[in-house]
């Protein structure tokens, strides 16, 4: 029976009725039977010249016809081949490290045993959280050095709280400013009795009465008598400015006073160096009042975070230059990758990016660009990146591998909606619109982006092509041949 005569029976009905309100894909089946019906039915010489077409005609682009009426049926849409402005989109494989000053290497500040570990690997820490204790003999050696400076301090401090006495005593009861004045007044009568004889016997001597040596000798004791008034008020002068000035009184106390600073300059400064190696000041006390010296350190940790490294062992010889422990702070993470120098224009710190990571292929995420490299690797031409990844939810592990989805330039570019693209065959097929119905074309395709994509040979600029109804088109194509 001929496919007309199908389309004279109800069914035929059913076509012309797509548009009334009914099952939706019974109505595009039923079209779709329509398009067969009227590209390959028709009178006996339209079958003959079909049947030639396909046994004769070479191979080619294939035609399928559609009717104006049918093409309304079922909604077929078009849109014009032309060239369009495209963002071309750009992908950047990289992968997923700790973020900048995130991570940080735990070494002993000196050499010791291991005697204690106090975390393991993955566990969280807090700034200051004690990691392991070591036994060191240069953390003995300090101590012993802590107790003697100590010992010496008290002495210090000792001394000078006499020589502050002395001096609150010297305000009071000035001594020497006492003798000194008590020495001049003594000597002052000794002079007034000298210079009364020599007077007297000066007189004696002129009047003939004394004999010459008892003047002379009186003369030599006035004149020894104003020396040693003179001498005794000298030093009596000198007392009583030294008592004015304050001052030169407090020589030996500031003396005592400049001792025991240093003194304790120099136990604050072992106490510093021990607490700077890790003492604990809870030991450190001990040893300062018992006397019993204890060669312990501790490891704390330097930042809050999660010990992502731990080389460490009971017993174990540590030294300074030794990572022991890492501790990572994983609230954030940095996603890195090395983007070619020629689109370097395409980022600036502080703009956002999308991030696919493979481990979670179902979500999108966004991430802030931290870091712009100021140098270009001479041998890649390329320029390092990071852009920062909110990890509070721990999803993102360190070294996963993650693509950084970039916003290329716009460039004019020959486009085809991607709605208009059909696969046939493994290969990309378009249906342009021609008078005698719709061409079969296979593309070559080039940039795609999220509505065009680039077509590259196949199509010329202002044909038209089908946009809905291709995948009708393409099965009815698929139907015939």
């Amino acid at each position: 029976m001929c496919r007309q005569h199908l389309i004279n029976t109800p069914r035929e009905g059913s076509i012309q009725g797509v548009s009334r309100p009914g099952n939706f894909l019974a109505s595009v089946f039923l079209s779709v039977i329509a398009v067969v019906s009227l590209s390959s039915c028709g009178t006996k010489s339209d079958s003959a010249d079909a049947s030639l077409s396909n046994h004769s005609v070479p191979s080619g682009p294939k035609l399928i016809k559609v009717s104006e009426k049918v093409a309304q049926q079922i909604d077929i849409q078009h849109e014009v081949i032309e060239k369009r402005s495209l963002t071309i989109p750009m992908h950047v494989t990289g992968k997923i490290e700790p973020d900048l000053g995130k991570e940080v290497d735990v070494t002993s500040r000196i050499s010791g045993r291991v005697k204690e570990i106090r975390v393991a690997p993955g566990q969280e820490v807090k700034r200051g959280q004690i990691m392991a204790v070591l036994d060191s003999q240069e953390i003995s050696d300090l101590q012993a050095e802590l107790i003697e400076a100590k010992a010496k301090l008290n002495i210090a401090e000792a001394h000078e709280e006499r020589e502050r006495m002395i001096y609150a005593e010297l305000l009071v009861r000035p001594k020497s400013l006492i003798e000194a004045q008590t020495q001049f007044d003594a000597i002052q009568v000794q002079k007034d009795l000298a210079e009364t004889e020599f007077h007297r016997q000066e007189g004696l001597y002129k009047e003939k009465i004394s004999a010459q040596k008892d003047y002379l000798a009186a003369k030599a004791a006035s004149a020894t008598a104003n020396a040693n008034y003179e001498q005794a008020r000298i030093a009596y002068e000198r007392e009583k400015n030294l008592f004015k000035n304050k001052a030169m009184l407090r020589k030996d106390l500031q003396l005592a006073e400049a001792e025991t600073a240093k003194e304790r300059q120099h136990y604050n400064t072992l106490k510093q160096r021990l607490d700077f190696l890790g003492a604990d000041v809870s030991i450190l006390s001990n040893v300062l009042s018992t006397g019993h010296i204890s060669g312990l350190v501790r490891i704390v940790a330097p930042v809050a975070g999660i010990v992502s490294h731990h080389d460490l062992a009971v017993g174990e010889l540590v030294h300074p230059d030794k990572s022991i422990f890492k501790v990572t702070d994983l609230s954030s993470v940095a996603v890195k990758a090395d983007l070619p120098e020629v689109d370097i224009s395409r980022v600036k710190l502080g703009g956002k990016v999308k991030v696919n990571v493979p481990s979670y292929p179902n979500e999108q995420f966004y991430a802030t660009v931290s870091f712009i490299s100021e140098h270009v690797n001479p041998e890649t031409r390329t320029v390092s990146v990071r852009a920062r990844l909110p990890n509070t939810a721990r999803k993102f592990k360190l070294q996963m591998f993650a693509e950084i989805d970039l916003e290329g330039a716009a460039r004019d570019l020959l486009a085809c909606p991607k709605s208009a693209i059909q696969e046939l065959d493994g290969k990309p097929v378009v249906f342009v619109k021609r008078a005698e119905g719709y061409e079969e074309r296979h593309i070559k395709t080039g940039v795609d982006t999220e509505k065009y994509v680039e077509v590259l040979s196949g199509l010329e600029q202002g044909e038209d092509v089908v946009t809905q109804g291709s995948l009708m088109l393409r099965t009815e194509l698929t139907y015939k041949h």
